[in-house]
This record gives structure tokens, sequence and C-alpha cells, in this order.
């Protein structure tokens, strides 16, 4: 492990896959600063397709 993990924190995001990592940057942009994304080994790498396919579903309707 690279650092101690804190002993308390107001959101924990499990996971550095592309929903887990979309997670942790929407709660930063809406003001969220006590937030911690936690990933076994590096970001990205043990991304499933599942996740990729709900990528266009969960888009904003724009009109």
């Amino acid at each position: 492990m690279a650092s101690k993990l804190p002993s308390h924190v107001e959101y924990v995001v499990i996971g550095g896959g592309i929903i887990g990592l979309s997670i942790a940057y929407h709660l930063t942009r809406l003001g969220h600063r006590d937030v911690l994304l936690l990933e076994r080994d590096q970001l990205t790498c043990g991304t499933t397709w599942h996740a990729a396919g709900l990528v266009t579903q969960l888009r904003a309707n724009e009109t």
C-alpha cells in the first residue's frame, strides 16, 4: 500500500474503472472534496467490458 488510509472520509468510491472514476470526478465537480478512490492496482487496469456498455446509457438528455 502506497500510503495510509484516512480514518474518516465523506465518500469512498471502490474501483478505478470508468464508472468509479466518473463518480469520483462528478462528486468533486459538485464541490465534494472529501472523496477517496480505492483501486487495487493501476487505474482502469481492471475495467470490464460491462462498464463500457453502460456509458452511452448514462448520458444526460439534451432536450
